[in-house]
């Protein structure tokens, strides 16, 4: 099958408006307004559109947790009401035109943190924002934005227009029905600041939606690190130290990959580790692999470079490891990534190593 072909059954690609982007929260919250504001033209009920997490998905791509976040996004700029109906386990959305428009037009109505439960908008209990005879004018790149003005870009080539609209709504009403994922997510959004494991993971993707990559926290794999920082006591600021480390590593490799968890969990224990007094007793002949300090004068005795401010001493001591061809150093490196579950460590250490330095019951299968 050719990719043309197979471009065309995969479904149908949808627009957005990426001058949005930086007024609603990045690009993903951009694509889900788009999304609502398009359905939100076609309901006539007053609390908005009804929609669930895998509806959601499945016209726009995007996955529950970074739906949440653009919701997040799109709420605390008050652009999105949300009204859960918990008897009918329904969560209907609602673009507040108002507050959209006073904040394209620089005049932000006041951020709330919860939702309205009648469906209102909560901007409308603090006055009407003012016209755009009163302040400044709307950007030309937003103007009449109902209407489908301003300037658009569009997902793979194509972009839906006036005359997919009949088989837009045709393929929306034959859809599978739906499964609510989101009436327990809005139960339980209040309680986020309360939820260590929510706050570490929200920061870990908002870090890397700033970087323009799209991280997903996967339950099976991601989890149990994010459970560590938990019961270690990682706070918000230290999650940010070792996540600059992190990026800083990428771009040492030219790496354009998003800092995952697991590749990010080396960086936190090294933050976490208090900072050692000075060493008053070197390390033992044979040892130096067993401290930064041995590691950094085995370095300079073989002539390598010097670790990075930024470097990780276990990464440069697979550096120096190979130079020195320490047989029970490389076993040591090989063991302490197994130890500490470091996956990318593990397979760093391999790739430097080589077949020739890898012990021979580590030879991959």
């Amino acid at each position: 099958m050719k990719l043309t072909d197979l471009l065309r059954e995969i479904g149908r690609p949808i627009a957005y408006h990426p001058g949005l982007a930086p007024k609603l929260g990045g690009v993903n919250a951009a694509v889900l307004f788009g999304q609502l504001f398009y359905w939100q033209a076609r309901t006539q009920n007053p609390l908005g559109v009804f929609k669930t997490a895998d509806e959601l998905e499945e016209e726009t791509g995007l996955s529950y947790e970074e739906q949440r976040t653009a919701r997040k996004a799109l709420r605390t700029r008050g652009v999105l009401v949300e009204t859960n109906k918990r008897l009918e386990h329904k969560l209907f959305f609602r673009i507040d035109e108002d507050a959209l428009e006073a904040l394209l037009c620089g005049d932000a109505p006041k951020q709330v943190k919860s939702t309205s439960r009648n469906g209102e908008s909560p901007f409308r209990e603090t006055g009407k924002p003012k016209s755009a005879d009163e302040q400044k004018p709307c950007p030309p790149t937003v103007e009449n934005l109902d209407r489908g003005d301003g300037k658009d870009q569009v997902v793979i080539q194509t972009k839906t227009t006036a005359e997919t609209t009949s088989e837009i709504t045709a393929a929306a009403t034959h859809a599978k029905p739906p499964v609510d994922n989101f009436a327990a997510a809005a139960a339980s959004d209040s309680k986020s600041e309360n939820n260590p494991e929510r706050v570490l993971t929200d920061l870990l993707i908002a870090m890397e939606a700033e970087r323009g990559k799209s991280l997903t926290i996967d339950r099976t794999k991601d989890r149990v690190h994010v459970l560590t920082w938990v019961g270690k006591g990682v706070n918000a600021d230290q999650l940010r130290e070792a996540h600059r480390r992190a990026v800083a590593r990428r771009n040492d490799d030219s790496d354009e990959r998003p800092t995952y968890a697991g590749f990010v969990a080396p960086f936190v224990a090294e933050v976490m580790t208090p900072t050692a007094a000075p060493a008053t007793v070197t390390a033992p002949v044979g040892e130096w692999f067993k401290s930064p300090e041995g590691v950094d004068a085995k370095g300079k005795e073989l002539g390598r470079r010097d670790r990075k401010a930024d470097e990780d001493w276990r990464y440069y001591r697979v550096i120096v490891a190979r130079a020195a061809k320490d047989t029970k150093a490389i076993e040591h490196v090989l063991t302490d990534a197994q130890r500490f579950n470091s996956v990318d460590l593990y397979q760093f250490a391999r790739r430097t190593f080589g077949d020739a330095l890898m012990p021979v019951d580590d030879y991959a299968s």
